[in-house]
């Protein structure tokens, strides 16, 4: 019932199994030809696209870019030249080069001899014209004692006129009843009546020639007293000079090196030592006109001197030029005339340093610093010190 087995095949002559074929690969496709023509133009097309952005928007990614960072930037300070404001020998130099004063400390003295003569002679000037004063006082009291006295003689004329009058009259109505007058005696109260008249009125004359007098007493004292103001403005004037021989510091500070030596003359304007108010410094950073578009007055600032790469500062923006520096120069540009190159220009903008800061007393105006503003930072109002 079941099949016959097959005859077994000897060893070693076993039939060997082969795999059946492989089916060939496929083809592969074609190449894609490019036309020569349109790489070209692609190339081209690429080539106008880049130079007409770069042409027109280069400078787009500078002025949006968060962190404008600049190297062209330096320290600065209120650097003061103290000059000489009286002309003389210098008398002494109580400070050194490079030596650290406080306000009010002096820096350089002027021989003042003459000057304090001009003082004296000028606080002469002054009691004379007190005393001249003085004097018309004394002569104003004198005179309105005599208006006084002849106002006081014009009563008795009046009085004496007024009499004589009176003695006219009845006189006139004697000789006119016939009863005891005589023409003598009428005329001659007639010549009084006159005499007392006309001094009446010499003594009226005589008060206004008193009061005349008075009036022009009080022009000299007016004029008096306005020579006394000349006179103490001169006397003012010559203590203010006095004062000017001793030169001093008007801030803390450091002065840089001695410009003359005791006794060196100098005149008026001539320049005597410089004094920079240390640790007052603060940074103007020159920025590209490309890199203003999103820095404003407030925005938070690093700097870092080149002295001392270690050591970072902090700061605020505290204001902008108005101007960008070529405005400022000696001979600003004129574009309007030959050809024209655009050059990029920098605007100044003030950084004021946070403090206190480890760098207090070691900066000096004039030391290279890269300043770096932070755009998206918080804005302090007005960018003050130390504020938030």
């Amino acid at each position: 019932m079941s099949d016959a087995a097959a005859p077994p095949q000897p060893v070693g002559q076993q039939a060997v199994q082969q795999p059946p074929p492989a089916s060939p690969p496929p083809a592969a496709p074609p190449p894609v030809a490019w036309s020569p023509w349109l790489v070209r133009l692609a190339v081209l097309g690429l080539a106008v696209v880049l130079l007409v952005a770069f042409a027109t928007r280069w400078d787009r990614w500078l002025g949006s870019a968060a962190r404008q960072t600049t190297n062209d930037a330096y320290l600065q300070a209120d650097i003061t030249p103290l000059s000489a404001q009286v002309a003389g020998v210098v008398r002494d130099m109580p400070v050194g080069d490079f030596q650290r004063v406080k306000a009010g400390d002096p820096v350089a003295t002027i021989v003042d001899d003459d000057y304090r003569a001009r003082v004296q002679q000028a606080d002469a000037a002054l009691e004379a014209a007190d005393a001249a004063i003085a004097q018309l006082d004394i002569q104003k009291r004198t005179q309105r004692a005599l208006v006084d006295q002849a106002e006081a003689n014009v009563h008795g004329l009046e009085a004496e006129a007024w009499r004589a009058r009176l003695e006219e009259a009845r006189q006139r109505s004697l000789t006119e009843q016939g009863v005891a007058g005589t023409l003598q005696a009428l005329q001659q109260a007639q010549a009084t009546s006159r005499r007392a008249q006309a001094a009446l009125e010499a003594g009226q004359a005589q008060v206004d020639q008193q009061k005349a007098a008075l009036d022009g007493i009080d022009v000299q004292v007016r004029q008096a007293r306005a020579t006394r103001l000349q006179r103490q403005a001169d006397l003012d004037l010559a203590r203010i000079t006095l004062d000017r021989t001793t030169i001093r510091a008007p801030a803390d500070g450091m002065v840089g090196q001695r410009q003359v030596r005791p006794g060196q003359y100098v005149g008026q304007g001539s320049q005597i030592v410089t004094l920079v108010p240390l640790p007052a410094v603060w940074v103007i950073a020159n920025y590209k006109e490309t890199q203003m578009t999103r820095i404003r007055s407030g925005l938070p600032a690093t700097v870092r001197v080149d002295s001392f790469p270690d050591v970072t500062l902090t700061g605020r923006v505290a204001a902008q030029s108005p101007a960008s520096g070529s405005q400022f120069a000696l001979l600003p540009p004129d574009n309007a005339t030959g050809n024209f190159t655009k050059i990029v220009q920098r605007i100044p903008v003030k950084i004021v340093l946070d403090g206190p800061h480890p760098l207090q007393d070691r900066l000096r105006p004039g030391m290279s610093v890269v300043v770096t503003v932070d755009t998206d930072g918080e804005i302090r109002e007005n960018g003050q010190e130390g504020g938030s």
